[in-house]
């Protein structure tokens, strides 16, 4: 077996580890905070409202200034969140403006910046955009970036992708085909 051979299978062999360490297990399901990550303050104020419930007042808060709608922030949630519903719909020759269905401002602990789209002549959008300083949740929930991670084993596939196209290519300079590993 060539040294270029030997290096190929190596990199697969760690390549192949890194996926099956990936999937989220750790030696523990404990997770360990230094004190002063216990301690954090947590002096976040975020725009609290939904559009379902407040109605047009709760989608321009910064132009209409409304205090009422603010919120100190509790415990572990220190991001301001925006999640946008909205829709389109679409014949043969033109597609509609997307039109909002509901706005929704809060205090989160967790959130992810995307935009979900489903469907094809009538698409539902779900937008979420997220910010960590206070009273930063003014926008319309347009994500910063559109691509979002989605729990599909999707990153899993394109890492194994990755990893024979350059086992591909490694072979491919050594003249050897695939088939004679």
């Amino acid at each position: 077996m060539s040294h270029k051979q030997k290096i190929a299978i190596y990199m697969l062999w760690l390549a192949l580890g890194a996926m099956q360490s990936a999937d989220g297990q750790s030696i523990s399901n404990t997770v360990h905070r230094t004190q002063a990550a216990t301690e954090r303050v947590n002096d976040l104020s975020c725009y609290e409202c939904d559009t379902m419930d407040h109605g047009e007042a709760c989608v321009d808060v910064m132009t209409r200034n409304l205090t009422n709608f603010i919120r100190k922030c509790k415990g572990e949630e220190f991001i301001c969140m925006v999640k946008r519903f909205s829709y389109t719909t679409s014949t043969e020759n033109s597609t509609s403006a997307p039109k909002m269905w509901s706005l929704d401002r809060r205090c989160a602990v967790t959130c992810e910046s995307g935009c979900i789209v489903i469907g094809e002549r009538t698409k539902l959008y779900a937008c979420t955009s997220c910010c960590e300083k206070s009273l930063c949740n003014t926008g319309r929930g347009r994500a910063v970036s559109t691509f979002q991670r989605v729990e599909t084993g999707i990153g899993t596939y394109w890492c194994a992708a990755m990893v024979a196209t350059l086992v591909q290519r490694l072979l491919l300079h050594s003249n050897q085909s695939l088939l004679e590993i």
